[in-house]
């Protein structure tokens, strides 16, 4: 996809360009609505920020000039501030600012944003942008946050937003959004009066292997040549478990979980494709593929000692794994069921 240039602002329509600057605050994570009555007010654009009931907000004024921007216009619009009662004024142009301008900016804490640095923002947030921005577009023509981006992820086409759900991974407190295609965890970045958050982590529903559901965890299980254990804490466990039952259909055309026991840190884990044990301690793990499944038998354990599994693998000399396991004859049947249909 093409960058964004000066040459293309500049040849975008007077209304398109407010829309632009109003989409890219609100994929920096500002609310941003544009008005319709700057010959009389002065404000193009104007931004709020909410956070646990802190209000704040801001007025922005746009300009699309080849020629810079003086300090007239600056000493005009810094009065917005004191006129409308808000946090500040934010000026965006195309071109850039005299120096007189920069200085009665600094005097009045009015916010400069000349056109290399609005170019370098545009293309960091809105990369996705540029070819819906037309002479006619209004700003419902521009993607929209809840549908065509997540915080500078842009998403595939067909791809639509299902939820978001708070959750805690490790020591990351996380949003977790679900669409149909992917799931993505997002870390909040700006600090406690900022909205402004990262992709932590990506995970395609075709790289989703299963769901494990307990009282306070779900354990996510994705890959394809390694399975990796993502232990989840959810705020809404419910929640989460509807979003990822309605992705189920899709991850089970692939690889899928079938059976899984957990230990303490130890996880027992029978997939459509193989048996695994992974100690989420240490990060040890032994496989075996279902093709290579030979047989299996129970051992009782006698009085105080579970049962053992043994399965058997082919190779150059047949070999036995010893597992131990409650449930030990659910566990031989699932897999042998998983062997017949391999």
């Amino acid at each position: 996809m093409a960058e964004w240039t000066l040459d293309h602002l500049l040849n975008t329509a007077p209304d398109d360009f407010e829309n632009l600057v109003a989409y890219l605050f609100k994929q920096m994570g500002y609310g941003a609505s544009v008005t319709r009555y700057s010959r009389d007010g002065g404000v193009d654009i104007e931004l709020s920020l909410e956070h646990f009931g802190l209000s704040h907000r801001w007025l922005v004024q746009v300009k699309r000039y080849a020629d810079a921007v003086g300090v007239k216009e600056v000493r005009e619009y810094s009065s917005l501030r004191y006129r409308d009662t808000v946090d500040g004024v934010i000026i965006v142009t195309t071109s850039d600012f005299t120096k007189d301008a920069e200085g009665e900016a600094a005097k009045h804490n009015v916010k400069l944003i000349g056109g290399a640095l609005l170019v370098e923002m545009l293309n960091h947030y809105c990369s996705d942008a540029q070819s819906q921005v037309s002479s006619a577009a209004s700003d419902t023509n521009l993607p929209d946050k809840n549908n065509s981006v997540i915080d500078g992820a842009i998403l595939k086409s067909g791809e639509n937003v299902l939820a978001s759900e708070s959750v805690v991974i490790g020591r990351n407190r996380l949003a977790m959004v679900v669409t149909n295609k992917n799931i993505f965890f997002k870390k909040g970045t700006g600090g406690m009066l900022s909205n402004k958050s990262e992709i932590f982590r990506r995970i395609g529903v075709n790289e989703i292997i299963g769901v494990h559901a307990e009282a306070k965890h779900i354990f996510l299980l994705t890959g394809s040549k390694d399975i990796e254990i993502i232990g989840i804490q959810p705020k809404n466990r419910e929640k989460v478990l509807d979003l990822l039952g309605r992705l189920r259909a899709d991850y089970l055309k692939g690889e899928h979980l079938l059976r899984l026991t957990r230990t303490g840190a130890q996880f027992l884990i029978l997939t459509n494709k193989r048996l695994a044990i992974i100690n989420m301690r240490d990060d040890s793990r032994e496989e075996i593929k279902v093709k290579g499944i030979i047989g299996s038998q129970v051992v009782n354990g006698g009085l105080f000692k579970k049962a053992k599994l043994i399965v058997s693998e082919s190779g150059d000399d047949v070999q036995k794994r010893e597992i131990e396991v409650d449930d030990a004859g659910a566990w031989q049947k699932a897999i042998e069921d998983a062997v017949r249909v391999s």
